[in-house]
């Protein structure tokens, strides 16, 4: 008796980036509002802002205890 083909389908390959993951904001007073807002609402926190290489677009960041 032969034996079953129990491999599993193939899935394709998809490229993804790390900013399709975050939050996208066109412009960087948008993205500081965010982070001012957000900040408000949980004062430890700490986020800056950055331009992302990738998308163009803005993004927040923890800035970290120092």
């Amino acid at each position: 008796m032969p034996r079953k083909n129990r491999t599993l389908p193939h899935t394709p390959f998809r490229f993804t980036t790390n900013c399709q993951k975050k939050r996208r904001f066109s412009s960087e007073r948008e993205a500081k509002e965010a982070a001012d807002y957000q900040m408000a609402l949980k004062p430890e926190l700490e986020l800056t802002t950055y331009k992302c290489e990738l998308c163009g677009g803005w993004h927040l960041t923890n800035a970290g205890k120092k």
